[in-house]
């Protein structure tokens, strides 16, 4: 590197430095979705780090069951030096920018020539949505940095031959994978290729070698966060690429407006002369045989992301330092004259992209109605979003104990993920959950805005619960009035609700206690069917039960299929059952008004009895999608697991014992074998780890309990309902409380 590319590539980085903080120093808008989940996960592992005697590691490979930890741990080490505030976090996204600049300067140096190297890294680093992305603490700027930097480190292997470069190779394959999941992809191309020309020379056994080599580095960097997803992540990247994407509104995987998004996309993205010389730079690629075979196989897994369903921006990011090089060859191919001409052009374009995509200067519309947009435009906005003033509403009122605070909107800027964001790094006492689906259960204050709620395909929940309180459903309404009001810059109204319930008069605590059994038991009909000797009994006060509060409620049948009817899965035959619900809380209006129980609170939940049959479990499995060949047999302290798998069976035997709250049990396995081969231990706890059930009933909104679980021959007990002796029975005139005191209801 010369001194003139060396002070060229520092004025470039530097300058891009000075962007982003005079960006950051004006915008004040709360970070978005994705970019407020990675930053609530940066403060998490700064503290799982700072706190001394805690399990950091598990902490940190626990934190996402998608997004590995790389990037926001930089952020998290850098908190400790820094404050936690924007500028920190977008820090780290730009000295990944600088090494993705670094690498692809280096590439060009190697592949082309240095002129060719410094044009490629000022072609990526300037780039409109390059710009974009170095405002927003989102993984594909790194990921694209990685990409580019195990690039250079694949062309210093010379075809796999220098061992040094060879490990090296394996340590970046191996971060890249924990930058994240799809980096696999876009090296795929490049290291297959490396890897034929290798396999290709004389001395094939120790390339050969030198590569298994790399790919074990990489594997020990990468496995002890990928190991606990090995079976869950693959679903959740296919759900990610397609049925999400689906149920997000996109179009179909192979229809016209998604094959063509990406081409429609790429002059905002990469700017109108760098599109100009990419296409031409491909063409002239196959003059340049040191470099053609890569490149090209670089620009390959574009491919991949074409065909699926899931489109953004953000996908092709990582290609882009590849067609900085392509369109870089391009011009390099040309006589000295063009090159120097249209090298000073692209300066002066690029100099006009940051400044268009950063603060809107030049306008992103200059060459309209030609070209729509040339530029990914984010300038900033300097208008306050009153979260801190919602949250102090909220604050005064709950006082030191917090509150559970339901956030219904999903707009960019007014979301569950930007406020759960402000309330980890500022450690309130506040635990925060989406709109609610049918009721607000355990929801004491509602953050909400009127106007638009966010994209259409994540809206419904929330309009539906708007059209409510704004006078569609006027007892839900009144049971969360109003309590502070703020302007948001989009022209709505942001506002904070809080359960408030007046009791109700005119109606007898008895007939209210009659309404509620006959209401939970139609509220039951959602997830209850052929439910035989079906009893509620209710334990109330009466002054208590006009406020909507119960003190006990228990329900108990023979026996019940339950399952999630709605949905139209497949229910599970349980029986006996008892359960017993201590502090109900329901709207008293409604239930005064219609007989509807909408369930506000519950106290505890304990499971006291409950037997499932080893015939109807095997019937609930066998009808479950993904599970077939799976048989699951009881005997005295285990469930015998045994799955027909193709290929190599795996069996397990399953036990379960009564946990506390807020794991209602605990599931282990031993003798975990595939195809009659005994599995480690580590090995497992990842497995169970995908299929464990206890994580989910952990987030419910009430503290869950059972009574002790005993597995025995073709039948599983939680539970059991005592021998009545002489000493327990009870006339039934004592079993009756004063009137004063407690009144119980019970019905069948």
């Amino acid at each position: 590197m010369t001194g003139r590319h060396r002070l060229a590539l520092t004025g470039l980085l530097v300058g891009l430095a000075a962007v982003m903080v005079v960006w950051l120093g004006i915008d004040r808008r709360p970070p978005e979705w994705d970019h407020a989940n990675h930053l609530e996960r940066a403060v998490a592992c700064h503290r799982s780090l700072a706190a001394p005697g805690r399990d950091w590691l598990q902490e940190i490979i626990a934190e996402s069951s998608f997004y590995p930890p790389i990037v926001t741990c930089a952020a998290g080490l850098l908190y400790f030096a820094l404050p936690i505030v924007p500028l920190t976090a977008q820090a780290v996204i730009w000295a990944f920018l600088v090494v993705g600049a670094l690498a692809v300067f280096g590439l060009g140096r190697r592949l082309l020539d240095a002129d060719a190297g410094l044009l490629a890294a000022f072609l990526f680093a300037t780039a409109p949505f390059v710009v974009f992305m170095l405002l927003n603490f989102q993984l594909d700027l790194p990921l694209a940095a990685m990409v580019a930097l195990a690039l250079y480190t694949l062309v210093r292997t010379e075809d796999l031959s220098v061992r040094r470069w060879v490990l090296g190779l394996g340590l970046v394959l191996g971060l890249g994978m924990l930058t994240k999941p799809p980096f696999a992809a876009y090296l795929s191309g490049p290291l297959l290729w490396v890897a034929w020309r290798g396999l290709r020379a004389p001395e094939r056994r120790a390339r050969l070698m030198h590569l298994l080599a790399a790919l074990g580095v990489a594997a020990a960097l990468a496995l002890p966060w990928y190991g606990p997803r090995l079976v869950g992540l693959p679903a959740q990247i296919i759900n990610r690429s397609f049925k999400q994407a689906a149920g997000s509104g996109h179009a179909p995987a192979l229809s016209g407006s998604s094959l063509l998004f990406y081409p429609q996309w790429i002059i905002p993205q990469w700017g109108l002369l760098a599109t100009a010389l990419l296409l031409w730079g491909i063409v002239a690629l196959a003059r340049r045989p040191r470099a053609r075979g890569l490149l090209w196989a670089a620009l390959a897994p574009c491919l991949i992301f074409v065909l699926i369903q899931n489109k953004n921006l953000r996908y092709t990011l990582p290609l882009l330092p590849v067609a900085a090089l392509v369109a870089a060859a391009g011009v390099s191919a040309l006589p000295p004259r063009a090159r120097r001409g249209l090298g000073w052009a692209c300066v002066l374009v690029g100099v006009a992209q940051v400044g268009s995509a950063a603060f809107a200067l030049p306008p992103p519309t200059l060459l309209a109605p030609i070209v729509s947009s040339v530029a990914f435009s984010w300038p900033p906005d300097g208008r306050d979003w009153h979260h801190r003033e919602i949250l102090d509403a909220i604050l005064r009122v709950a006082g030191p104990g917090g509150a559970r605070v339901a956030v219904v909107p999903n707009d960019n800027f007014f979301s569950i993920s930007n406020f759960r964001y402000e309330v980890t790094r500022d450690r309130l006492p506040l635990r925060l959950s989406r709109a609610w689906e049918q009721a607000p259960l355990g929801v004491d204050f509602a953050i909400v805005k009127t106007g638009d709620q966010g994209p259409d395909a994540a809206s419904a929940k929330p309009d539906r619960i708007m059209a409510a309180l704004e006078g569609g459903d006027p007892w839900l309404a009144a049971a969360y009035p109003v309590i502070a009001r703020v302007p948001l810059p989009d022209g709505s109204e942001g506002m904070v609700r809080m359960r408030h319930l007046e009791p109700v008069r005119g109606v007898a605590p008895a007939e209210l206690a009659e309404r509620l059994r006959r209401g939970v038991a139609g509220l039951l009909a959602n997830v209850v069917r052929d439910a035989q000797g079906l009893r509620v009994t209710v334990d109330y006060r009466d002054d208590a039960l006009a406020a909507g509060s119960v003190d006990t409620m228990t329900v108990e049948a023979e026996s019940a299929l339950v399952g999630e009817f709605v949905r139209r899965k497949p229910p599970l035959r349980i029986g006996p059952v008892r359960l017993r619900v201590r502090d109900l809380l329901v709207n008293p209006g409604r239930l005064a008004a219609t007989g509807a129980v909408e369930l506000l609170d519950v106290g505890s939940l304990h499971v006291e009895r409950l037997g499932i049959a080893e015939r109807d479990l095997g019937e609930f499995i066998a009808q479950q999608r993904g599970l077939a060949g799976l048989r699951a047999t009881m005997d005295e302290g285990w469930i015998q697991a045994r799955w027909a798998l193709p290929g190599p069976g795996l069996s397990a035997r399953l036990t379960l014992a009564a946990g506390s709250p807020p794991a209602p049990f605990t599931l282990r396995a031993a003798d975990v074998r595939y195809g009659g081969v005994r599995l480690p231990g580590l090995l497992v706890d990842w497995i169970v780890r995908n299929f464990d059930p206890t994580p989910r009933l952990r987030r419910l909104p009430m503290p869950v309990s059972m009574a002790p679980i005993r597995i025995q021959r073709e039948r599983l007990e939680v539970g059991e309902d005592p021998a009545p002796t002489a000493a327990t029975k009870m006339p039934a005139a004592a079993t009756k409380m004063p009137a004063a005191a407690t009144k119980m209801k019970e019905s069948r």
